[in-house]
């Protein structure tokens, strides 16, 4: 098994605007607690990132991707290749050119219209290839849209072939392939093994009832193209991916979101997610305020940080991690905690959190035993209501952790002695919901 979360990575910013030595400053102690070990940057193809940027997360045993998501055809191996020496000088290895080629939109609109446009794509980009071999990058495919206007594995092994029957077959062993590998709103199991799963997918078409590659598992379905053309693997670099919030408004959608997250971090661990896979980027850190991702980042400020940030920190720092236990062997969906101190008659208090039990319809009781059978706690009450211990062995047991604090002086009784440790036989825990 790999090092612990040695593939674990982020999406910085969606542009490349933010790489000064305060930006880095200020981001480097976040990355270290989050664990990042590789880290995507949004890059120009007319300027060079900085120096002391990149220099500053490779002392920190971050390994950076630089993306140039540049339209097809907008640049070629001339133009790019001083770029790419400087990058390569600085100690970079990995420089990805273009962004999901597969797509109308990333072409212009007479060149999409053409005939053989994954052999015109090929002419664009193994000159490329060949020069960021040249200088001792690793050559990278570029990342493909899933499903894409273009279907993304067939547009993949048709590129392969076609690098082959040039006779290029030593840029192949050293080739890595970008992916985006996101879950969309599908279980994150969908489409594990791949074709042999699932024969009956075919290229635009998922009959009812079948699996195909637009879901976590598509580095299953890219592997099985890549082998259909090459006959040999070949390493997978996410450049971006994960779970999406599925609201931009605080708190509302971010349990699942921060659920299904997690479980992707530890199914790296686990090996869950194969080892050629490389790592795992995250989308995003952060973004600004006017920007179409902003309802994506993690953080809005580095103080101002959705649900997800304090869980993945968590995971982290937690020793001896255990394999995470499937949410759908775990008989509880959602499970609310209350320090045994809050006296359950207490209405003023209900008031406080009466809107996110309404909402959430979880079980409530005071047994962290009892909570350890749930998919997802929420801890109710201030930071010190509970013993450090208690969100440990929650997080051992495969729980996501959130807080609500609830406020002592809306009820004087709140800060009671213990005087209901045995509460618990007679507390109506209510029912599961999922």
């Amino acid at each position: 098994m790999a090092a612990l979360h040695s593939r674990l990575g982020y999406y910085y910013y969606p542009d490349d605007l933010h790489y000064t030595q305060a930006e880095l400053a200020d981001w480097l102690p976040v990355l270290k607690s989050l664990g990042a070990r590789w880290l995507t940057l949004h890059a120009s193809p007319d300027r060079a990132i900085p120096e002391l940027f990149l220099r500053g997360l490779l002392e920190a045993d971050i390994e950076p991707i630089i993306h140039i998501p540049c339209d097809v055809g907008s640049i070629d191996a001339d133009q790019i290749s001083p770029l790419l020496g400087c990058y390569a000088s600085w100690g970079i290895h990995y420089v990805v050119i273009f962004d999901r080629p597969n797509l109308r939109k990333k072409w212009d609109s007479n060149e999409w219209c053409r005939t053989q446009l994954v052999e015109r794509f090929v002419d664009y980009i193994l000159p490329i290839l060949e020069a960021q071999q040249k200088v001792g990058l690793k050559p990278i495919f570029p990342p493909l849209e899933p499903g894409g206007d273009y279907w993304d594995t067939a547009f993949l092994q048709a590129a392969l072939s076609s690098i082959i029957r040039r006779g290029r077959q030593p840029l192949l062993q050293d080739l890595i392939v970008g992916i985006y590998a996101w879950p969309f709103d599908k279980p994150l199991d969908w489409g594990a093994g791949g074709p042999d799963c699932w024969p009956e997918a075919r290229p635009y078409h998922t009959p009812e009832g079948c699996q195909d590659q637009r879901g976590l598992h598509i580095f299953d379905w890219y592997s099985s193209a890549i082998d259909q053309a090459i006959h040999h693997p070949l390493p997978l670099l996410v450049v971006a991916g994960g779970a999406l919030p599925e609201n931009s408004e605080a708190g509302l959608g971010m349990d699942k979101h921060t659920e299904r997250n997690i479980s992707i971090a530890r199914m790296l661990e686990d090996e869950s997610i194969p080892g050629n896979v490389l790592n795992y980027c995250f989308y995003c850190l952060s973004s600004v305020s006017n920007a179409p991702d902003r309802d994506c980042s993690w953080f809005r400020t580095i103080e101002d940080y959705r649900p997800v940030v304090q869980a993945m920190r968590n995971f982290v720092q937690l020793p001896n991690m255990q394999p995470y236990p499937n949410q759908m062997d775990k008989p509880l969906q959602h499970y609310v905690l209350l320090p045994k101190g809050m006296d359950p008659e207490a209405i003023s208090n209900w008031t406080v959190i009466g809107d996110f039990i309404q909402e959430t319809r979880p079980v409530i009781g005071f047994s962290s035993a009892e909570a350890k059978l749930a998919a997802r706690v929420t801890l109710i009450g201030n930071p010190h209501a509970f013993a450090d211990s208690i969100e440990e062995e929650l997080n051992l047991a495969g729980c996501i952790v959130s807080h609500l604090d609830v406020d002592p002086s809306i009820n004087s009784d709140f800060d009671k002695s213990l005087a209901f440790e045995g509460e618990l036989e007679n507390l109506p825990v209510g029912e599961a919901h999922g």
